[in-house]
C-alpha cells in the first residue's frame, strides 16, 4: 500500500523532476494555446522558443533568475531580429553570423550563466532561420517569427520564475546531495585500495579513483558556485547556512578520504595476516552508506540519523589497532605508526558523520567565506574579455572554430540548395565542442540519436495517426529531451528528432523530412568534426605537460599552506581552502586532459604511458599532502625544527624543479638528501605530531625520484612529436 507514495516521493526528489515539470507545463501551455486559437503556424515557433529558453536556464535565486531572464530575452531578441533583418542578404548574413557567433561565445567568459545564455542565443538564431525557411517567401509581417520565438521563451521564463519563487532552495539542496553521493562512491573506491590481497591491479584502481576524484571535485566546484548565489551577499537565503555547513563538511571528509599515509601495497604486504585492513575497508564502506543517507536527508529536508552500525565498526577498529600495537610481532615501527594514522583518519570521518546527525548547523570552519571569481565591475569585465580574446584562449579558439563552421554550413546549403538545409547549421552548433575528442563523441551520439528518432517517429506516426496521440508524444518527447540531454545525449537527440517529426507532421510533411534531416545531420556533423580537427585545433597532447606541471606547482603551494599551520595552528581559512581546492582541481584537470588526449588520433598523443604513470604518482603525492592536512595541529616545542625545515626546502625545491622541467620539456633529476645522523637519532624522542610530520615528509621525499624520472621520460618520448 505504501509503495506508490514512496515511489512518487523518490521521483519528486530526483534532480530532473522539477525541470521536467517546468518543461511539461510550458509545452502543455503551448498546446492549449494551439487548440484554443487554432494558430497552427505559431506552434513550432512557440515550442522552439520554450526549448531555447530552457536551454539557457541556470540555477539561481528569484532575483538572479529574473535578471538572467531579462538578459536571455535581450540576447534572443538581438539574435532573432538580426537574422530576420539580414536573411534576404546572404553576404551580409554570413558575415553577421560569423561575428555574432564569436561574440556570443566570448560572452561566456563572464561566467557559467552567460556561457549558457550565449549558446542558447546561437541556437535561437538557427531556430529563426528554420522558421523563415519554411515560408518559401518572406512573411509580410517583419516581427512575426522573432516575436513568436520570444513569446515561447517568455512563457517558459514565467514558469521558471514561479518555480524559483516556490522551490527556492531546491537547486542548492540538489547539488549538495549530489556531492555526498559522489563522495560515497569515492569512499567505496578508496576502500577497494585497502584490500590486502596480492596480485591486484592497483594501477586500474588508482585510475578509477583519480577519475572519480575529478568528478567529485567538479561537483564541489559547482556546489561552490551555487552557494555563492544562495549563501553569500547582503541577503542570504533562509536555510542556506545549513547547506554551507554541509559543503564544508564534504570538503573535510574529502580531504581525509583522499589522504594517503603510506603506499597501500606496502601496508597490505606488512599486515597481510591481520584483519586490520579489512576492518578499515569495512568501516569506509559503512561510511559510504552514511554519505548516501545524508544525501537523501539533505535532499528531502529531513533529519539525518547516524548509523549505530558505523559506530560499532569504528569502535571495533580501535580495539583491533590497540591489540596489534600491544603485540610483540615483528613489524616496522614506521609502518605501524602509518597504520595508526590511517585508522585515526578513518575514525575521524566517522566522528564527523556522527556529528552531522546531532545538528544541522555543523561548525566545521570559522571562516565560511567563499571566493567569487566572477567579475563584478566594468573594469573587471573588460579585463576578463581582453584576456580571453587571444589565440591561446580555448574559448576564443572555439568561437573562431564554430563561427567558421557555421559560415561554411550556410555556404553549403546555398551552394547545393539543400532542402531543410538549416538543420546543417543546427547540427553543427550542437556537435562542435571545444576539443576534438568530445566533438567526435558527440558526433556519433548525434547521428545515432537522429537515426533512432527518425525510425521511432515514423513507426509511431504510422501506428497512431490520430492528432491527439501525436501531440501527446510531442509533449513526452520534449520532456524526455531535457531529462536525457546532460547524461545520455543520444537518447536526447532521438527525443528531439521525434518532436520535430511530430511538429512537421501537423502540416502533412513529416515523411518528406526524413531523408533531408538525416543528410543534414551527416553534413553538419562532418563540418563540426572538420572544424575541430583543422581550425585552430586544441589537441590536448600539445599542452598536457603544462597540466602536469600545474598539478605539481599547486600541490607544492598546498604543501606550503599545510606546513605553515603546523607552526601557526590549524585553521580552515579561505587561503588554506583555496590552496587545497586548487591542488585538487589541477589533479582533476590532469585526469580529464589525459582521458581526452587518449581519445584523440594517435599522432597527437604525447607519451601516454609516462603521462598515465605520472597521473598515478601525482595523485599519490596529493594524497600524502592531504594526510598532512588531515592531521595538522600546532607543534608547541619543536625538537627537529632544523631537520624538518631542511626537508621541506628540499621537497619544495624539487617539486618546483620538476614543474619547471615539465613546462620546458626538459629532463630533470633529484639530488640525494639524507638527514644528518643527529637528527635521525633524535626522531625517537620527538613528540608524536612531529614524528608523524617527519614520517609523512619522508614518504613524499621518496616519491620525488619517481616523479622526476616520469617527467624526464615524458620529455624524451614527447620531444620528437613536439618538434613536429
Amino acid at each position: 500500500m505504501n509503495t506508490e507514495p514512496g515511489f512518487l516521493r523518490r521521483a519528486w526528489l530526483h534532480d530532473k523532476a522539477l525541470d521536467s515539470l517546468k518543461v511539461a507545463l510550458a509545452f502543455a501551455g503551448v498546446l492549449v494555446f494551439y487548440f484554443v486559437t487554432d494558430l497552427e503556424q505559431w506552434l513550432v515557433g512557440l515550442l522552439l522558443g520554450v526549448i531555447a529558453c530552457a536551454l539557457a536556464e541556470t540555477p539561481d535565486r528569484f532575483v538572479g533568475r529574473l535578471q538572467a531572464l531579462l538578459v536571455t530575452l535581450a540576447c534572443f531578441a538581438i539574435a532573432a531580429f538580426s537574422v530576420r533583418l539580414l536573411f534576404p542578404h546572404p553576404w551580409l548574413f554570413v558575415l553577421g553570423l560569423g561575428i555574432s557567433t564569436l561574440g556570443f561565445v566570448m560572452l561566456g567568459a563572464l561566467g557559467e550563466r552567460y556561457a549558457t545564455i550565449s549558446v542558447a542565443a546561437i541556437i535561437l538564431a538557427v531556430y529563426t532561420m528554420l522558421g523563415l525557411s519554411q515560408h518559401g517567401s518572406f512573411p509580410t509581417q517583419f516581427w512575426q517569427d522573432p516575436l513568436v520565438l520570444l513569446a515561447g521563451a517568455s512563457w517558459y521564463g514565467c514558469i521558471s520564475l514561479l518555480a524559483s519563487a516556490i522551490f527556492g532552495l531546491r537547486p542548492a539542496r540538489q547539488v549538495i546531495a549530489q556531492v555526498f553521493d559522489s563522495l560515497a562512491i569515492y569512499l567505496e573506491l578508496k576502500a577497494d585500495l585497502l584490500e590486502p590481497i596480492a596480485g591486484r591491479d592497483i594501477n586500474t584502481q588508482r585510475l578509477a579513483l583519480a577519475a572519480q576524484n575529478g568528478r567529485l571535485v567538479g561537483l564541489m566546484n559547482r556546489a561552490r558556485e551555487i552557494l555563492l548565489l544562495w549563501a553569500q551577499g547582503k541577503h542570504p537565503a533562509r536555510g542556506s547556512q545549513s547547506l554551507l555547513h554541509w559543503y564544508f563538511l564534504a570538503q573535510e571528509i574529502h580531504e581525509r578520504t583522499s589522504s594517503a599515509h603510506y603506499p597501500y601495497d606496502a601496508l597490505a604486504k606488512a599486515f597481510a595476516r591481520s584483519d586490520i585492513l579489512f576492518r578499515c575497508q569495512h568501516l569506509m564502506r559503512a561510511q559510504a552508506e552514511c554519505c548516501k543517507r545524508l544525501a537523501e536527508a539533505i535532499l528531502s529536508s529531513s533529519p539525518y540519523a547516524g548509523s549505530q552500525y558505523e559506530n560499532a565498526a569504528r569502535q571495533e577498529l580501535g580495539l583491533a589497532l590497540t591489540y596489534l600495537q600491544t603485540q610483540n610481532a615483528p613489524c616496522d615501527t614506521g609502518l605501524l605508526d602509518s597504520l595508526a594514522d590511517l585508522c585515526r583518519n578513518i575514525s575521524t570521518i566517522g566522528t564527523l558523520l556522527a556529528k552531522a546527525a546531532m545538528s544541522s548547523n555543523i561548525d566545521i570552519v570559522q571562516d565560511n567565506t567563499l571566493r567569487d571569481y566572477n567579475p563584478k565591475t566594468l573594469a573587471e569585465i573588460w579585463q576578463r574579455l581582453r584576456e580571453q580574446v587571444s589565440p591561446p584562449s580555448k574559448r576564443f579558439r572555439h568561437g573562431v572554430r564554430l563561427a567558421v563552421a557555421l559560415a561554411a554550413g550556410y555556404g553549403l546549403l546555398h551552394a547545393f540548395s539543400l532542402p531543410q538545409g538549416y538543420w546543417v547549421i543546427l547540427t553543427t552548433v550542437f556537435v562542435c565542442q571545444p576539443n576534438f575528442s568530445t566533438t567526435w563523441q558527440r558526433l556519433g551520439q548525434r547521428i545515432g540519436g537522429t537515426l533512432l528518432g527518425l525510425c521511432a517517429a515514423s513507426l509511431f506516426i504510422s501506428a497512431f495517426p490520430h492528432h491527439l496521440a501525436q501531440l501527446a508524444l510531442l509533449l513526452v518527447s520534449g520532456v524526455a529531451f531535457f531529462v536525457f540531454r546532460a547524461n545520455r545525449y543520444m537518447l536526447a537527440t532521438a527525443c528531439i528528432t521525434v518532436l520535430v517529426m511530430i511538429c512537421f507532421n501537423q502540416f502533412g510533411s513529416s515523411y518528406a523530412l526524413i531523408l533531408p534531416r538525416l543528410v543534414d545531420t551527416l553534413i553538419g556533423s562532418a563540418l563540426a568534426a572538420a572544424a575541430a580537427a583543422f581550425i585552430l585545433p586544441d589537441w590536448q597532447g600539445k599542452h598536457i605537460h603544462h597540466a602536469m606541471a600545474r598539478s605539481i606547482k599547486l600541490a607544492d603551494i598546498y604543501l606550503g599552506e599545510v606546513l605553515c599551520q603546523y607552526r601557526e595552528g590549524k585553521r580552515d581559512d579561505l587561503p588554506y581552502r583555496v590552496a587545497r581546492r586548487d591542488a585538487h582541481n589541477a589533479d582533476a584537470e590532469l585526469s580529464t586532459t589525459l582521458s581526452t588526449m587518449l581519445a584523440e588520433p594517435g599522432r597527437y598523443r604525447m607519451a601516454p604511458e609516462a603521462t598515465l604513470r605520472f597521473l598515478h604518482a601525482g595523485h599519490s603525492l596529493l594524497g600524502y599532502i592531504s594526510a598532512l592536512g588531515a592531521h595538522r595541529e600546532r607543534i608547541e616545542n619543536w625538537q627537529q625544527d632544523a631537520q624538518i625545515t631542511a626537508t621541506e626546502r628540499h621537497i619544495r625545491a624539487s617539486l618546483q624543479g620538476i614543474a619547471n622541467a615539465l613546462d620546458s620539456h626538459a629532463c630533470t633529476q633529484i639530488t640525494d638528501f639524507e638527514p644528518i645522523p643527529e637528527a635521525r637519532s633524535a626522531q625517537a624522542s620527538a613528540n608524536p605530531v612531529e614524528r608523524r610530520l617527519m614520517r609523512q615528509l619522508r614518504v613524499i621525499e621518496q616519491l620525488l625520484p619517481e616523479l622526476a624520472e616520469l617527467a624526464s621520460a615524458f620529455a624524451r618520448e614527447a620531444t620528437p612529436k613536439h618538434q613536429d
